[in-house]
């Protein structure tokens, strides 16, 4: 084993292994060399103390990319070789013993030492599921069956990462703190300490979970899509996202839907658009026409003199509306005139006796 792979091996993974690869590698590690675990065993408390410092470099990018190159990582050597890396540090600890403006260091301790290090209940994240569905399906709609990738809570350790039956102990690395202390100069920060999580306690972790108290897994879930649901639409299932950390409440599930064509119904909002043809004769001399709608055929009058374009409304025969529950949508009708093609002598000398007894010029108006 080469130096640059020395930590590697310590932890027991790969040199492409990830960061979530690193953390759950050191965690079963910590479970099996915990002192708790090993109470007296010199050889796995060092143990446990080498996984902890490999842990640290790691799963730190940057002192990663170091060691990496260089096969080695010692506090202070990036400053050294010039990293121009933004130290992740609050003014929490700094000692400004060697500034002649101490008292302003005391002034920062006061105001920052009344933060926590510790973890907060998380709540989960939500989670979206796509669903398609029929555009017959959004108008009257639907109950249905999904099955969605969610985290979901560790049943072993009910979701507090700890292994069961087993006691939190003060963290080696930090002694109980919760900090760290780091260097740069003559100044001297606390960072929260990257194997407890700040919290300056630690436990053995849950074999099921890692000590991540939460699981990835499949559910099945029984949804109700309401009536009048479009493409877009986000229907709120609470509590099935992500389960919480640390006790945190689980986050919430949104179907989002996707809802097909319909080869004669075009769906604008709540309304309902959709083209007739008519006949030239239909058209002039006005007639009464079914109609389909969502809700079965529909008899519409089309008075004389009816132009293509022209449009004509049903009232309450548009989609049921989800901001305005009870109420419904209207139908638009589109008129479109079909000319028919004119083969035989006689029909043509019917049209141009037409033209002769209505000798109107459609095209008189339009340099005006």
């Amino acid at each position: 084993m080469t130096s640059r792979d020395e930590l590697y091996g310590i932890l027991e993974i790969g040199r492409t292994a990830s960061v979530n690869e690193i953390k759950r590698a050191f965690r079963k590690l910590a479970r099996r060399y915990h002192p708790d675990v090993n109470p007296g065993d010199r050889h796995a408390e060092e143990r446990f103390k080498r996984m902890t410092e490999a842990y640290e470099i790691l799963s730190d990018p940057v002192k990663r990319e170091f060691y990496d190159l260089n096969g080695f990582y010692t506090e202070g050597v990036l400053e050294q070789h010039g990293s121009r890396t933004a130290w992740d540090f609050s003014f929490q600890g700094f000692d400004f013993s060697h500034s002649t403006a101490s008292h302003f260091g005391e002034i920062f301790t006061q105001i920052f030492q009344r933060q926590t290090l510790r973890r907060e209940p998380e709540r989960g994240q939500d989670v979206e599921h796509h669903i398609s569905i029929s555009f017959e399906d959004s108008i009257r709609g639907l109950k249905t069956t999904i099955r969605v990738q969610r985290q979901r809570s560790c049943g072993i350790c009910d979701g507090c990462g700890r292994e069961p039956g087993s006691r939190e102990s003060a963290c080696m690395t930090c002694q109980g703190l919760g900090k760290t202390t780091k260097s740069k100069g003559h100044l001297q920060f606390a960072v929260a300490c990257k194997v407890c999580g700040g919290t300056g306690r630690t436990s053995i972790p849950c074999p099921e979970c890692a000590g991540e108290g939460r699981l990835p897994g499949t559910e099945v879930l029984d949804v109700e899509l309401p009536p009048g649901i479009a493409t877009g639409s986000r229907v709120r299932i609470p509590g099935k996202g992500d389960a919480g950390r640390f006790g945190g409440p689980a986050g919430d599930l949104y179907v989002v839907t996707n809802v097909g064509t319909h080869p004669f119904f075009n769906r604008v909002g709540d309304n309902i658009h959709c083209t007739i043809p008519l006949t030239v004769t239909e058209a002039a001399l006005g007639t009464k026409v079914e109609v389909p709608t969502i809700d079965g055929p529909a008899t519409v009058r089309i008075p004389p003199g009816t132009q293509t374009g022209q449009t004509f409304r049903l009232r309450g025969k548009g989609t049921p509306s989800l901001l305005h529950p009870g109420m419904r949508g209207d139908q638009y009708i589109e008129v479109e005139i079909r000319v028919p093609r004119i083969a035989d002598e006689r029909s043509k000398e019917i049209l141009r006796e037409l033209s002769r007894l209505n000798p109107e010029n459609p095209r008189k108006d339009l340099w005006r």
